[in-house]
Formats: structure tokens, C-alpha cells, sequence
């Protein structure tokens, strides 16, 4: 600021003088006056301008080309899958894994109480007490097949085994009875017979699907009548016959998807 004002008052005296000198001869000249202007620094040291106005907003630029797809990433953790008990064997249709091989037990069929279901129980139990409850405890024996040897035979009184399985590409399990095919996108674990209690017994047992190729257990024709397998037959009675057929065994398969 202080260089921008000398040069002004140098500027000015220059004039002046030029201007005297040839007021005083009475002569005029084509001379020219050059003056030597004197720049002030740059300003740095000057105060800072306000903010401009804030420009519009531009228009959208395009879409730009898709880019070129990433490489493949890791497995994720393995998780999900379903768990179904093969009643009457004692592997694992292909694709499933076996947990383990067991005995199916069940509640004697002659005993009031106890469980309603079939359990498939390990070779092996392992127990965490040596004390006999005292309280009074509902009995856990095995199961025999109670059939007809012209659909299993060989197996009448024999103890029936059972298998745990397990798919890790499949979600869900379905049980359909009176059927040996599952619907369309869906996969067949196994089909068989569809089996319970006798009719009259003193305890009811849930409805399970035993293999249509049943095996027994070593050494277990016993004919010891604990819990039973029996077939289970349609009837006229309630159900449309045809396509129902009376006194026929029905069938069953398992399906996962």
C-alpha cells in the first residue's frame, strides 16, 4: 500500500514539472515524458475478498460403462441342512451323511403312559448316574417288527435299527404317507411302509415311514413284544375307495429340498 502512494505523488511532481518547463520557452516539443512507474508487492498481505455466490448446480453427468466383473470370492461358512431319522436301516441313502446308527425304542405296546413316539437310540448310551430313580420311571424297550413275511421277509419279531442322517444341501424334510413319489424339485431320501401301533393296544405310537428294504439287528429274534412296529392299512370307511383300495398296506417316502 505505502509503494502505491509514492509512485502516485512521484507521478504527480513529474507532471507538474514537464508542464512548467514548457509553459517557461514558450515553445512546445513532441517529446514525450516517460515515467517510471514503481510496482507495489504482490497482495499477499492484502485482506481476504468475500465468499462468492455459489455457482448452479451442473447437469448429471452420463452413465458410465459397466465394469468388468471381480474374481469369484471364498466359500462362505457351511451352515443350514436337515436331520431325518431312516426307520428300519441302519446306513444313510447316498448323499447323506450318518450321525449314527441306532435301535428304535419305543414304550411297550401292552404299558398305559409313556412316550408316543418312536426314538431311534444309539449303540452306545452313555449315562450320567449310577442311582435308580425312586419315584416310579416309564420303561424304554426295543422295537420289533410284528409283520406279515410276505412284505418283510425274514424280519417277523426281529428288532428294527434306524439311522440318523444328515444333508447340508437341503433345507427341509417332508414325510408324505400314501405316496412313494415326491413332488417335482424335490428329492427322495427313501420311501417305504407307513407304520405305528396296533389297533386295540394300550398305547398309541406317532406314524413313522420304515423302509421299504428293512433290516433287523444281529441276534434279536427275541419275539420279546416290547414296542411294535406294525403295518398300517386303509380302510373304505371316511376315505374314497377307489382311488383308496380297503385293507391295504399304505405306503410313505421322505423328501428334502
Amino acid at each position: 500500500m505505502r509503494s502505491l502512494v509514492v509512485c502516485s505523488v512521484l507521478l504527480s511532481i513529474l507532471t507538474l514539472a514537464a508542464s512548467r518547463n514548457n509553459n517557461n520557452t514558450g515553445l512546445s516539443t513532441n517529446k514525450q515524458t516517460y515515467v517510471e512507474v514503481l510496482h507495489g508487492r504482490d497482495g499477499r498481505d492484502g485482506v481476504p475478498g468475500r465468499d462468492g455466490v455459489k455457482g448452479e448446480r451442473g447437469d448429471k453427468g452420463e452413465k458410465g460403462e459397466k465394469g468388468e466383473t471381480g474374481p469369484v470370492g471364498q466359500a462362505g461358512p457351511k451352515s443350514g441342512g436337515v436331520v431325518y431319522t431312516r426307520w428300519g436301516r441302519k446306513s444313510c441313502p447316498t448323499g447323506a451323511e450318518l450321525l449314527y446308527e441306532g435301535i428304535t425304542g419305543g414304550n411297550h405296546n401292552s404299558q398305559t403312559g409313556g412316550g408316543a413316539n418312536y426314538v431311534c437310540l444309539p449303540k452306545v448310551p452313555q449315562y450320567l448316574s449310577t442311582t435308580v430313580p425312586s419315584s416310579g420311571q416309564s420303561y424304554m424297550y426295543g422295537t420289533e417288527y410284528e409283520v406279515d413275511n410276505r412284505l418283510f421277509p425274514g424280519n417277523h419279531d426281529h428288532n428294527a435299527p434306524c439311522a440318523v442322517c444328515y444333508t447340508s444341501t437341503k433345507s427341509v424334510k417332508l414325510m408324505i404317507p400314501a405316496r412313494t413319489s415326491c413332488p417335482s424339485s424335490w428329492t427322495i431320501e427313501y420311501k417305504g411302509y407307513l407304520m405305528t401301533q396296533v389297533d386295540g393296544s394300550k398305547n398309541s405310537k406317532v406314524y413313522e415311514c420304515v423302509d421299504e428294504n428293512p433290516e433287523s439287528i444281529d441276534g434279536s429274534k427275541a419275539d420279546t413284544d416290547g414296542a411294535l412296529f406294525y403295518f398300517t392299512a386303509s380302510t373304505c370307511n371316511g376315505l374314497p375307495c377307489p382311488p383308496y383300495v380297503n385293507d391295504r398296506a399304505i405306503t410313505c417316502v421322505v423328501c428334502t429340498k
